[in-house]
């Protein structure tokens, strides 16, 4: 049992760690284009945060195993005798699973990273544009050496409740038959019927790697703070 534990663990962290950065980096990407004056960019952004925000991940899980494949190109099956509309998609799905549980646990709090992200951005003051402006910066230099630095010290509190809010929803990665923590978890309740024992350990882990995650955060957060800005400095 305890080797199914840590196997569980490793796929969970290995979720987690992936889609994590997939989340960041479009999340970052999506705020920058909420906050420009270009409408096109600013319509498609607040598009994909809507879409994705308001839908429940595991409705998105089954959305993109039964339903997208539907709309693919069809491709002749051996096993099935006939046509099989996105083939690939769905053999990728199936041989795969955790691709299809970071894709789309990734997609997902990208846009809830987004919302923070754009939040952090437009608390930047305008000073800070003109200044840039003024030194010559073009509006994506004034992003990446100003105004993005600025804006992740602001949000990096929500930030961190919504990095222990990725280790947690990892979990849900077992819809797509990742055999992460929770998933072996409920195997060993199965198999062995130790309710109460079983819960009481799962618990205490998730409880240790959520707070683990938060004094990290906490301790970057203090690093990083800039005195002045938001708790300000001694």
């Amino acid at each position: 049992w305890l080797q199914m534990m840590f196997t569980g663990l490793k796929w969970h962290f290995i979720v987690f760690f992936f889609f994590f950065v997939i989340a960041l980096i479009l999340g970052s990407l999506l705020g920058v284009m909420r906050t420009t004056p270009n409408k096109w960019l600013k319509m498609i952004g607040n598009a994909y945060v809507e879409v994705f925000r308001n839908i429940p991940l595991v409705i998105q899980y089954f959305l993109w195993l039964f339903v997208v494949p539907s709309f693919l190109p069809a491709t002749f099956s051996a096993d099935s005798n006939a046509e099989v509309s996105g083939l690939w998609y769905r053999q990728i799905a199936a041989s795969f699973p955790w691709v299809m549980g970071i894709l789309g646990l990734g997609m997902y709090h990208a846009a809830r990273v987004s919302e923070q992200v754009r939040a952090g951005i437009q608390t930047v003051s305008t000073g800070q544009w003109n200044a840039g402006f003024a030194l010559g910066m073009s509006r994506p230099q004034i992003y990446v050496n100003s105004v993005l630095p600025q804006a992740f010290r602001i949000v990096w509190p929500t930030l961190t409740s919504e990095m222990m809010n990725m280790f947690k929803n990892a979990s849900v990665a077992f819809v797509v038959s990742v055999a992460n923590f929770y998933a072996l978890t409920k195997n060993m309740i199965e198999e062995t019927s130790q309710v109460v024992v079983i819960l009481a350990i799962t618990t205490l882990i998730y409880l240790f790697f959520t707070y683990a995650i938060k004094f990290l955060m906490v301790r970057i957060e203090k690093r990083i703070q800039v005195p002045g800005m938001i708790t300000g400095g001694k």
